[in-house]
């Protein structure tokens, strides 16, 4: 039985998972930044580049995706990536508009690296180099709306980065992983299924 009026899903949500891949690729392939993160010494920048064995333990670690920062005793520096702000455009409720927020957070000791450089604003120089004015999958390039300095505690502290983002009838564009796309796909033809089931009575 075919459901008429029925369509895959289409929802400015679906772009987050796509989105936040294409970011942390991005910070993958920043060696600076990566640098920035992982060594904790004043000379961070002056380090070799990681190994692929040392990047990968930047995930869950020192880059973060889920809104809550578990103070490692051996991890001093983070980002954490949210997406808040979900809002209809203004000039077309098709779209929506919708913030992606970059904490950078980073121990008061880790600050200061050589001379008047200091981590938290090097860390936002990479992040904002890499995406201002680009585009994720959204219908517009990003646009920087402000950042501001955060205070956690005593010993952390950091800034926070702001940018808009318009997502609109994209967010069906196939994610960035072939091996996600076809799973999503599957998944939803099994959804789709079950749903035919369901209405096969009717």
């Amino acid at each position: 039985m075919k459901i008429e009026g029925f369509k895959p899903p289409k929802s400015s949500f679906l772009s987050v998972e796509k989105d936040m891949e294409i970011i942390v690729n991005r910070f993958y392939a920043n060696e600076r930044l990566k640098r920035l993160l992982y060594y904790t010494t004043k000379d961070a920048l002056q380090k070799p580049d990681l190994t692929p064995e040392e990047t990968d333990t930047l995930f869950g670690k020192n880059i973060k995706i889920v809104p809550k920062l578990y103070v490692d005793p051996e991890v001093l520096n983070y980002v954490a990536i949210n997406f808040d702000k979900f809002i209809p455009n203004l000039t077309n409720p098709e779209f929506r508009d919708n913030v992606i927020e970059f904490d950078i957070v980073c121990h008061t000791d880790q600050w200061h690296l050589r001379d008047f450089e200091l981590r938290p604003y090097k860390i936002a120089a990479e992040i904002d180099s890499m995406l201002s004015d680009t585009k994720l999958t959204g219908i517009g390039r990003l646009e920087f709306a402000g950042a501001t300095q955060t205070v956690l505690n005593d010993e952390f502290s950091g800034l926070c980065l702001l940018y808009y983002a318009i997502h609109g009838g994209e967010d069906e564009a196939p994610m960035p992983n072939p091996q996600d796309q076809e799973q999503f796909e599957e998944d939803f033809d099994k959804f789709q299924s079950n749903l035919e089931e369901m209405f096969s009575g009717f």
